[in-house]
């Protein structure tokens, strides 16, 4: 019998603070946090009035038979520990092995095409659904797609989405970006992407054609230009995963953009820094030392989270082809850190409430694994989503 709800590893970075802060909000949910490091983690609850119990792990560093001994206490495990591809698969696997739910933060979807490949099956047979991608990156741009299919049903032929924000990166984040722009994509021993995979192996018959903005552009729709963004891609892959189990659409089309109105807090210096550190990776400790990249750890203000927003704009295409449905989705606040915290913790809590005889185990996407539960609380909890035109 698992002693707690969630255990939450991370707490001590940027992001994983911000969740340990919304869970002690919360009030209601039996959790515990686990890091390396007792005294950093005291520090972070001794003003709570309840306070989680503490559990001293080095995941990095620890045997996989002590990182299950400390999973094996919950019925969900929600991590921040990253990147992912480099830290992340001890936990996955421990999950993946004792049928024990898992949600993230990671935006890398080399990571997710990995777990599948390595642990769909592992985790298929014991129960343990392990939902990858669940904060900012891509909790938002899936459920939407998601909601308009439940919506729209057998009509829905594809999806355009543009996305207008105001948000400022934190280390950990532009660390995990220029990982991203620098992994390739490896060869799978499945002979077909990893995304597309069902559980009995075969390769989905829903797949995804995904047209993403090679530049600036005109959207008539939104009155303004619009381009691609460095997680565009990532979004894309998480339809695809979804896409592909939930057998939505047999050959659904997907397109999304930023709109020039958006504010992502990079100035010309800070970009040009990130591009050169992807190609020159030597270079990222000097552009840290200037001040130019914030180092991990470091992010946004208080101040500047508050001030921060994500509104996405869905427009559907049918088969009927006109008129089109149109769905506004709204995040109040900033939706990289304080937002993603949200949408990660009520993630895990989705789970934890969702039966495993309502949802098999595997690897997935989060509408794919929690889209009534998750899309509900985020509802209850401060996101807007309302219907035009349909």
């Amino acid at each position: 019998m698992a002693q707690y709800d969630v255990i939450l590893f991370g707490a001590t970075g940027f992001t994983g603070a911000l969740m340990l802060k919304y869970l002690l909000q919360k009030g209601n949910v039996k959790f515990a946090i686990c890091g390396r490091n007792r005294a950093k983690l005291e520090k972070l609850i001794e003003d709570a009035s309840a306070k989680p119990e503490i559990l001293v792990l080095d995941v990095v560093a620890a045997s996989q038979a002590e990182v299950k001994d400390i999973v094996k206490k919950t019925k969900c495990v929600c991590t921040s520990i990253g990147p992912f591809v480099e830290y992340g698969e001890p936990l996955v696997q421990a999950c993946a092995e004792l049928g024990v739910d898992y949600v993230d933060t990671s935006g890398e979807s080399t990571f997710f095409r990995q777990m599948i490949e390595k642990y769909d099956e592992v985790a298929r047979q014991s129960g343990a659904r392990i939902t990858v991608h669940c904060g900012q990156d891509c909790v938002p741009w899936d459920l939407a797609v998601w909601k308009l299919w439940k919506l729209l049903g057998a009509e829905l032929t594809g999806v355009k989405i543009l996305s207008e924000m105001k948000s400022k990166p934190s280390g950990g984040t532009m660390n995990t970006a220029m990982l991203n722009m620098r992994q390739k994509a490896s060869k799978s021993s499945l002979g077909f992407d990893p995304l597309y995979r069902l559980p009995d192996g075969k390769k989905s018959d829903c797949l995804t054609q995904v047209d993403l903005p090679k530049g600036s552009q005109y959207y008539t729709e939104a009155g303004q230009k619009g381009g691609p963004w460095v997680m565009g891609p990532v979004m894309a892959n998480a339809v695809r995963r979804t896409n592909a189990v939930l057998k939505m659409v047999p050959d659904l089309k997907y397109h999304e953009a930023i709109l020039e109105s958006s504010d992502l807090g990079l100035s010309t210096m800070t970009t040009a820094a990130l591009g050169l550190s992807v190609y020159l990776p030597f270079t990222q400790s000097w552009w840290y030392s200037l001040g130019v990249l914030p180092e991990p750890g470091v992010g946004p203000t208080a101040e500047e989270m508050e001030q921060g927003f994500l509104t996405l704009t869905a427009y559907a295409d049918t088969k009927a082809k006109s008129p089109k449905c149109k769905a506004v989705m709204k995040f109040a606040t900033d939706p990289g850190y304080k937002d993603t915290a949200r949408m990660c913790a009520e993630a895990a809590l989705a789970l934890v409430d969702l039966p495993k005889s309502e949802k098999a185990g595997g690897v997935y996407s989060p509408a794919a694994a929690c889209a009534e539960g998750l899309f509900e609380r985020l509802l209850a909890t401060g996101t807007t989503w309302e219907v035009i035109d349909c």
